[in-house]
């Protein structure tokens, strides 16, 4: 017994001594340590030797998000975040999203942070209206005038519940058709409750049995890749037929969710190397992470191809444009491709599409996508409800902006939701029709009066 005692205590001693040296050579050097606000974001962030703090800040709040050890490997392979310094400025490069986040150094936390925002209806109202009032992007575009929605700060005189402050705060969102823009709280039985502005499409409730009645057609099953959402099968002989579910992968601890991504492709390229055309259905694709998306989208891409730019609102305007290229995956897939898009077609998935959108053998068929394109900055309230919304303008390579109306197809077809109630997706017919119709004609795409380019 107490030679075991002694071999465990010897592994713990060697344990901590080792997680000791990795944390020294691991600590925020000199040139990081101090105090960053970071363009755009709404964040202050305190390196020091033992913790870093991040703040989420407004020009009336500073609320204390997460305390992380500074032990920037541990914190990269658990978080997804890596630290670095580039010429005199802090860099974040988060997983997930494409851009880096720049920070520079300021002096003392901002003046808000001496003292918590009081959890008031004042409190909570001040916090989301100066959030959205420096972040938001597009209250033009959905015609708000934010500005006169300080009207509806509940008053000192007025009493407010729960309830009463999730309906205010509710409608001070309203008008913004923004499936980014959301107000989120727990309740009482623990199950939370979601308020969103945006307008949902007219079957929304039938779309999960519009989109099961697809898979079904696939009486032999669609093969699932683990870890990420995709599945796939022959829908005719010559014909591939991918479903994304959505655009994240699961990886283990020091496992990279982009390699997980290409080996994905790579899989799916095999099976699917002597298919005459390809589908790949995003309808019903929430979104994800942008990285995944265009990891995707670069095993399409035959030379290095601009795929769209992104711009973040900071407080005097936006950062300089972040342009995303497609950069090739050997080997390629070459085939045409159909991307079926819809209204359920959102964020990451929207990305998906827009970067494909620019490679030639690639075309879009049903309706436009939800037009939530944005990253979704998030705030906590001082009574700890989430607030979320778009902070970010993505651009199409030829400048056009999505956000609201959503990417339109190249092929214009209709959903219906009845023929799915009967097992038959016409969408889906459609697209097999016009791959082989292609196939076929092996020089221009053939016409067919019931779709519109």
């Amino acid at each position: 017994m107490r030679r075991v005692f002694i071999i465990i205590l010897t592994i713990l001693i060697i344990t901590s001594a080792t997680f000791a040296v990795t944390w020294v050579l691991s600590a925020p050097d000199k040139s990081m340590r101090g105090i960053w606000r970071t363009e755009g974001y709404g964040l202050v962030i305190d390196v020091g030797h033992i913790f870093i703090d991040v703040y989420q800040i407004t020009d009336v709040s500073c609320h204390r998000d997460m305390r992380i050890p500074s032990h920037l490997s541990l914190v990269k392979a658990l978080e997804g975040v890596e630290f670095v310094s580039v010429n005199g400025r802090f860099q974040l490069a988060v997983s997930g999203t494409l851009n880096p986040i720049m920070a520079d150094r300021i002096e003392t936390l901002p003046a808000a942070c001496a003292a918590p925002t009081p959890n008031t209806p004042q409190g909570n109202f001040d916090v989301l209206w100066n959030a959205m009032n420096e972040h938001y992007s597009f209250f033009d575009l959905h015609g708000v005038d934010w500005h006169a929605r300080q009207s509806m700060r509940p008053s000192l005189t007025e009493s407010y519940d729960d309830n009463l402050l999730f309906a205010r705060l509710s409608d001070t969102l309203s008008g913004l058709d923004d499936g980014h823009t959301y107000l989120r709280r727990e309740t009482v039985d623990g199950s939370g409750e979601v308020f969103s502005p945006s307008i949902r499409p007219d079957w929304h409730s039938k779309r999960h049995m519009v989109r099961d009645n697809t898979l079904a057609q696939f009486t032999q099953g669609l093969t699932q890749i683990a870890g990420t959402g995709l599945q796939y099968g022959w829908t005719t002989p010559q014909i591939g037929y991918v479903y994304i579910a959505h655009m994240e992968t699961e990886v283990g601890l020091g496992q990279s969710p982009l390699d997980l991504a290409h080996q994905a492709l790579f899989e799916i390229n095999e099976v699917f190397q002597n298919a005459s055309g390809l589908i790949f259905d995003v309808r019903y694709n929430p979104g994800g992470s942008d990285d995944i998306a265009v990891a995707y989208a670069s095993h399409f891409a035959t030379q290095p191809t601009v795929a769209f730019s992104k711009t973040t609102r900071t407080a005097t305007g936006y950062t300089a444009p972040f342009q995303v290229s497609l950069e090739p995956i050997t080997p390629q897939m070459s085939q045409p491709v159909i991307i079926l898009t819809g209204p359920f077609t959102g964020s990451a998935a929207e990305i998906f599409t827009l970067a494909m959108g620019e490679l030639p053998q690639v075309n879009t068929l049903g309706t436009r996508t939800s037009g939530g394109l944005s990253d979704i900055m998030n705030y906590t309230l001082p009574n700890g409800w989430q607030l979320g919304f778009s902070h970010q303008r993505y651009l199409s390579a030829a400048g056009e902006q999505f956000e609201k109306i959503g990417i339109p197809p190249d092929i214009a077809f209709a959903v219906d939701v009845e023929a799915a109630r009967n097992g038959i997706d016409t969408t889906l017919n459609a697209a097999v029709a016009w791959l082989q119709g292609y196939s076929s004609s092996q020089s221009s795409p053939p016409s067919n009066p019931s779709m519109a380019r």
